[in-house]
Parts: structure tokens; C-alpha cells; sequence
């Protein structure tokens, strides 16, 4: 007699505590199922007696002819657990076919690669054994639902304060614009988001300028605003403006003192005996000053060619959705306008606000999003984004990626051969049908 029963569960009280307390991740949620509307949800639990030992989220998508499953980031369980896993995958396996259900398709939260060193897999020893296969060794970054490649941050060890030091250069020097430009950071959960609704206009229009630039398949806002609300507290938003009242304040300031530094700089070199140290911390702070007054000066120009001679007084430049569950965060979506890009680097401030939040809600993990494709590759047209995340001390992550299995081999057949067609139909679609859309302040 097994020792393991599993069975469906509508508790999603139990399923979502037990999932963030055993390593899961926001994706083997009830929270995450309410944002996959499309896909229809069925939660199985395993239990010992009375003690949960297994959770999956199983997502439904019918697909020409035939109906998958997908267990995103795999199961949560102890998958060391050899029996529990092959009698979990023996009942999986009779619900799929009872079901008409050809594959269930999942992608464990193993690494099998971080910056080019092979790392021990044997965690999914168990689903080999139990009947998963999964795609070849050449086909590592070929997939059906998901990239097997991300780039984390590592956070245990640091505070803010350290892990900055261990950043590139190019970073650290990004943020040093945030003060001069007056950026602020404004996050927004579940909650404080109901009171102010309209800042998901401010998400979504520099969401779409982005989805013009890159080119990226742009959703309906309220599938964002989802997000925020099924995810209730364990998602952010983002948002990152231009306060030009403060902004105006540190130019002004700063144009000030430096003129005062001038005069007192005239004097020291006017002396009779001169204070050469004196001289030089006179100078270094006028060069300070400088910075911030030139850096002011291109960023009035580059308003006033926007918006002629009235501006806004505050405008958003980046933003982002990042998700905190369990002991990772995830930067589910991000981006920023073309507006002050580059005077600014609104991209780095932005990062490090979402860095910030993860560090204060204790952390272990800060995702900064998967990648398509080869990371290593510089004809992969997403290498300049990869090499960019790495500069935030991030590692190159390579997941196992997707592993099946099949309980209708010719129907899974006729799925894999179709789906990337039928994907690319789909996204073609998407990006016409919202290609008309414009939002106020994107670019022309």
C-alpha cells in the first residue's frame, strides 16, 4: 500500500503556504493562475497521513485537436524523494489520460549551468526515472513555453552597500544622474493601487513606447493591472518619475554654489602664499557642480524640444513589475521611454530601486528576467540586454528547461510540430492589433 495519496484540492490556502515554504515559486500559486486566465488551473496535493509533501499547479491549454498540461518551474516537492515523485508521476499520468490530456509539459527550478560551470543536476534524477524525458543536450535553447536562460542576482551576504561595490562600474556611475535629475521612485501594491489607478496609465504608456522600440509583443493594459491585483502583495509596481520642481531646486543650488566656490576659488589663487590642498578641493567641487549644471542643461533642452516651453512637472520615465514570493524576487516586466534614456540612465535607477526592495524584503534571489537564446552568442540579438543585466552582479542561470511527459505520443507530436507555427501566428496578431495604439507623451 503507498504511502502518498494525492488528490485535487480547492484549499488554496494550504497549497500556496506549503508552496512558498518549500521553495516554490510565485508560479505554483493560486495567485499566478488567476493572471493565466486563458489556461485552466487544476491543483493536485500529495500528503503523508496529514502532511502535505507535494503541490503542482497544472495549466490547461487546448491546442489544435489535443489539450496539454504545463507545470511551470515543476513541481514543489523534495524531488530527492524517488518514490514520491515516480508515484506522483503514475497518478499524473492516469488523470492525463482520463483527461484526454496528451503531455504535461514542466520546467524544474534546477540549475544545470551558471556562467559556464556545470552544476549538479541530480535533483532531477527522479523524474527521468519516473518517465519524463526532456529535450536534447544540442536543443538547450530551443522551447515550447519558456527560456531555459536568466540572469540572477545573487543577494545573501550583501547589503545594498556591498552588492552595489560589486557591480560594474557603468552601474554605479548610472545612478550618480538620479539625484541631478530629480528622479523618485514611486512602488505601488495591490493595495495602495486601488487608490491610485491612474498610475497604470503612466505603467502602460511607457510600456508601449518600449514596445515600439524593441518591439516586444505589447498586452492589453488590464492584463498588467492583473498582475498586481491576483498577486495581491506579492507583486510591485514600479514606477519611475522626473520631479523637474526638484530638479530645478539642485540646479539652481548647484549653479549657485558653484559660482560662490568660484570666487573663493579667485581668492586662493589670488594669494600671496597659496594653499595648493585648498586649491584642489575648491576645484574638485566646482567640477561637482559642473556636472550637475551641464547634466541640467541637457536635460532642459531635450524637454523643451518634447514639450516646447511647458512641461510637466513630473513625467514617467521607467518602470516595472517585480513579484516577491518565497525567497526570490522576479522582474516580470520593465522598461524605459526614450525620453532623458541616456542623459539620465533612468534603466539603472530603476533596477536599483527594484534591487533595494528585494534586499529589504529579505531576498535570497533577485531574477532579472529570462532570456531567449544562446546568452553567450553575439549574433543573439538579446546579447547586448544579457551582457547588460550581468553588469548588475548578476550570474548567467541555465535551468534544465522542459522536460514532458507524454501519455499520447501522436498527438504530442502533431503539438510540437505545430505550436511554434501557431505562436508565431498568435504574436503576429497581437502586435497588429495593438500596433494602433497610442499613448500621451510617447515619442513621434
Amino acid at each position: 500500500m503507498s504511502k502518498y495519496v494525492f488528490r485535487e484540492t480547492d484549499n488554496m490556502a494550504e497549497f500556496n503556504k506549503f508552496s512558498e515554504e518549500n521553495g516554490g515559486s510565485v508560479y505554483q500559486t493560486s495567485y499566478w493562475a488567476k493572471v493565466k486566465s486563458n489556461w485552466e488551473p487544476t491543483f493536485f496535493m500529495g500528503f503523508q497521513g496529514e502532511t502535505p509533501v507535494l503541490a503542482a499547479l497544472c495549466l490547461q491549454r487546448d491546442v489544435k485537436m489535443t489539450k496539454l498540461w504545463y507545470c511551470q518551474d515543476g513541481f514543489v516537492c523534495d524531488t530527492y524523494n524517488e518514490e514520491l515523485v515516480e508515484e506522483f508521476a503514475s497518478f499524473i499520468k492516469a488523470e492525463m489520460k482520463k483527461r484526454k490530456i496528451c503531455v504535461l509539459i514542466t520546467d524544474p527550478l534546477v540549475f544545470e549551468i551558471i556562467d559556464k560551470e556545470r552544476q549538479d543536476i541530480s535533483a532531477v534524477d527522479s523524474l527521468f526515472k519516473a518517465g519524463f524525458v526532456r529535450n536534447p543536450e544540442e536543443k538547450r535553447y530551443e522551447y515550447l513555453i519558456q527560456p531555459t536562460v536568466t540572469v540572477q542576482c545573487r543577494l545573501t551576504g550583501f547589503t545594498p552597500k556591498t552588492f552595489l561595490s560589486k557591480c560594474e562600474k557603468g552601474v554605479r556611475h548610472g545612478l550618480n544622474g538620479a539625484e541631478d535629475g530629480g528622479l523618485v521612485a514611486e512602488n505601488y501594491d495591490a493595495e495602495s493601487l486601488r487608490l491610485h489607478p491612474e498610475k497604470m496609465d503612466d505603467f502602460y504608456e511607457v510600456l508601449t513606447e518600449v514596445s515600439d522600440r524593441v518591439s516586444f509583443i505589447q498586452r492589453e493594459k488590464n492584463y498588467y493591472e492583473n498582475i498586481i491585483y491576483a498577486l495581491d502583495g506579492k507583486a510591485i509596481l514600479t514606477i519611475i518619475y522626473i520631479d523637474n520642481d526638484k530638479r530645478l531646486e539642485k540646479y539652481n543650488d548647484a549653479k549657485a554654489k558653484k559660482e560662490t566656490l568660484e570666487k573663493e576659488l579667485l581668492t586662493l589663487e589670488n594669494a600671496e602664499k597659496k594653499d595648493k590642498k585648498s586649491i584642489a578641493s575648491v576645484k574638485k567641487e566646482i567640477e561637482t557642480y559642473t556636472v550637475t549644471i551641464n547634466r541640467n542643461e541637457r536635460i532642459e533642452k531635450e524637454l523643451h524640444e518634447k514639450y516646447g516651453d511647458s512641461y510637466p512637472q513630473k513625467i514617467a520615465l521607467s518602470t516595472g513589475i517585480t513579484t516577491h514570493f518565497g525567497k526570490t524576487a522576479i522582474c516580470l516586466y520593465g522598461g524605459t521611454r526614450n525620453l532623458l534614456r541616456n542623459t539620465l540612465r533612468t534603466t539603472h535607477f530603476l533596477n536599483w530601486v527594484r534591487l533595494k526592495e528585494s534586499f529589504r524584503q529579505g531576498m535570497d534571489y533577485h531574477d532579472l528576467g529570462r532570456i531567449t537564446g544562446d546568452p553567450y552568442d553575439e549574433n543573439n540579438p538579446l546579447f547586448g540586454l544579457c551582457k547588460y543585466k550581468k553588469s548588475y552582479n548578476g550570474e548567467v542561470t541555465e535551468y534544465v528547461g522542459e522536460m514532458y511527459l507524454i501519455a499520447d505520443k501522436l498527438k504530442f507530436k502533431f503539438f510540437k510540430d505545430m505550436f511554434p507555427v501557431l505562436m508565431e501566428i498568435k504574436n503576429k496578431f497581437f502586435k497588429s492589433a495593438l500596433k494602433s495604439k497610442t499613448v500621451k507623451n510617447s515619442a513621434e
